[in-house]
């Protein structure tokens, strides 16, 4: 059931169903890579075998500029306050910043859950025919190599699981959220946990039950059973009040990573009848990577077991929990967390279904090593370090930033109220995402102020953080600030700026527009021409792209209406060649009268 080979990535259970687009989607990640949610959009609005590919250009695709342009807007995005990884400097991270909000749990642990709830949508259709799709995760909104578990759910139309309790979750986070969230998002998450309540969903294979848990939101008791006939435990943390606690009972099979096992009690390790490490050969890897990044730094790749999995088998029957818990008390108490319950036969969802495999494919249990014992000097596993509680608690606090006009052209000052906590003998320093070059030494013990000179193209909403302890250990992290005063025309600049110029508009509008693929590409000719054979992108395009516009405006105007926004900026801000806002005005006009037409 879990076999190795069935792999299913996050990009893929994005996409929309066929016929489909996305309406609106909200999420929630314990680790935040901004470049992998840069993916997300595009693989919400290109479904494509090819996927977005660079021009060579060494700028953003133009596919993906669209996709930030459509999608971006339709995204809520929750993660854990001071747990969002540095990335490189690009400006187009820009589109993102109203996208995130970080959050804090209740309790006093993390919010750790990850999860994606999508609606979809016909391009034409009524309200009635939109779809909701919701995936319950191990795997951070991050590209780490490691290996996790995912559920997808769809929205059926006969019946079947509710999971009214996701939309309880995030309803909740609008609560832990570090600021204050805005109108727009808060009728967001309202309005899909108000779908998510009466909506039902298609079970999987195999399984005839289906609950969400909820954890850490209130005060709960654990979803596990008190007993079992037979258990099987699979966690890449764990931790001792988790068995003399949460599960004070025996278990049959422990699949963790080593170095947790090293620090369980020897007395707990003795309750488990057989414990196992999952060996994928990636320890070897990540032990012999050499960095100075604390240990819980946000950028730190996670490689080999990630996957969390609670397998029960009582009186003929299989109960399976998979989500974002790990087997420590933290998870069931002070974090906040979500658990699938899945139910079914012990032929459909047993252990041995579980991790087995079949005679030409390897299994799960392939991976588990026998655990061997300590070693005579175990290395301590990687606790909390030095900064890594100060950038937990820099990240709680609330940031400004206020955009004035200067004579350079523009300035953004960050503030807080409340001073930068950061342990003895730390340098802080702090820059505009998009200007490393900009690089501030701040104090400690002071709230921030900084003011940073920039251009409508640089200015960020992403204040990125270095903190270094003179005992070599650093972190680098991001924080989301809200900016005031910003100018109605920084979009429009920035996406000229990202754009270059008309030509890459041209060629993906080319692209996009042709749909039969046994012609001639459109794009290949259009390549291969060389600014001899005319007076710039307004000469040799104008053919080909009058062609296909026209011929898209009877086929299949819901295109040009999804083009429009984009074209429509474009022309505001005089980037698109004398004459061609004028024509695509009167053809984007005609295509909305036809479409009109009974």
């Amino acid at each position: 059931m879990l076999q190795p080979t069935n792999r299913l990535t996050l990009l893929d259970a994005l996409a929309p169903p066929v016929g489909l687009r996305l309406e609106s989607a909200m999420a929630v990640t314990f680790t935040l890579d901004l470049r992998a949610l840069l993916a997300a959009p595009a693989a919400l609005a290109l479904s494509g075998p090819d996927g977005i590919v660079s021009d060579g250009s060494g700028q953003e695709p133009i596919e993906l500029l669209h996709a930030l342009r459509a999608h971006a807007g339709s995204l809520t995005v929750f993660c854990q306050a001071g747990e969002i990884a540095l990335p490189p400097a690009q400006r187009v991270f820009a589109f993102l910043e109203r996208a995130v909000i970080p959050a804090t749990a209740p309790r006093g642990g993390i919010v750790h859950p990850k999860v994606w709830v999508l609606r979809y949508e016909p391009p034409d259709g009524p309200p009635s025919q939109r779809r909701l799709r919701v995936l319950v995760a191990s795997r951070n909104l991050t590209f780490d190599h490691s290996w996790d578990a995912l559920v997808r759910l769809d929205e059926a139309n006969d019946g079947g699981a509710s999971l009214a309790p996701v939309g309880d979750l995030f309803e909740g986070l609008l609560d832990c959220a570090v600021d204050a969230v805005s109108a727009e998002h808060t009728a967001r998450v309202e309005s899909l946990a108000a779908a998510l309540r009466t909506a039902r969903f298609a079970l999987p294979a195999g399984v005839d039950d289906l609950r969400a848990h909820v954890l850490g939101l209130s005060e709960a008791p654990s979803p596990l059973p008190a007993a079992s006939a037979r258990s099987l435990i699979v966690s890449p943390f764990v931790a001792e009040d988790f068995f003399t606690r949460v599960h004070p009972v025996p278990v049959d099979e422990l699949v963790s990573k080593p170095e947790q096992l090293d620090g369980l009690d020897p007395a707990t390790r003795q309750k488990s009848a057989a414990l196992f490490v999952f060996d994928d050969g990636s320890l070897a890897d990540l032990q012999a990577e050499e960095t100075d990044a604390s240990p819980h730094d946000p950028g730190r790749p996670l490689v080999g077991l990630h996957a969390k999995l609670f397998a029960f088998e009582t009186a003929g029957r299989a109960h399976l929990f998979v989500g974002s818990a790990n087997a420590t008390g933290a998870a069931f108490g002070r974090n906040v967390e979500i658990l699938l319950e899945v139910g079914g036969t012990l032929e459909a969802l047993g252990i041995d279904r579980l991790c087995g495999g079949s005679d030409d494919e390897p299994s799960l249990r392939d991976f588990f090593v026998p655990y061997r014992g300590p070693q005579d000097e175990p290395p301590s596993p990687p606790g909390e370090g030095t900064l890594d509680g100060a950038r937990r608690a820099m990240a709680r606090l609330a940031f400004t930033g206020t955009v004035e006009a200067s004579g350079t052209g523009w300035a953004v000052t960050y503030r807080t109220t409340e001073p930068l906590s950061a342990p003895a003998r730390t340098d802080i320093c702090c820059w505009p995402l998009a200007s490393p070059g900009n690089r501030r030494q701040v104090t400690a013990g002071e709230p921030l102020e900084a003011r940073f000179e920039t251009t409508l193209e640089a200015m960020s909403g992403f204040l990125a953080f270095e903190l270094t302890h003179k005992e070599r250990e650093s972190t680098r992290f991001v924080i989301p600030v809200r900016l005031d005063g910003v100018p109605e025309e920084r979009d429009r600049r920035l996406l000229r700026a990202l754009l270059g110029n008309a030509e890459r508009f041209f060629r993906y509008l080319l692209a996009l527009l042709d749909d039969d693929p046994g012609e001639i590409s459109l794009l290949e000719a259009v390549e291969g021409r060389s600014p001899a054979d005319g007076a710039g992108p307004a000469g040799p395009l104008s053919a080909p792209v009058l062609e296909k516009l026209l011929r898209t405006m009877r086929r299949d105007p819901a295109k040009l209406d999804g083009l429009h926004p984009l074209v429509a900026d474009l022309a505001a801000d005089e980037a698109l060649p004398a004459g061609f806002a004028e024509l695509w005005e009167m053809i984007h006009d005609v295509a909305q009268t036809e479409a009109q037409k009974p």
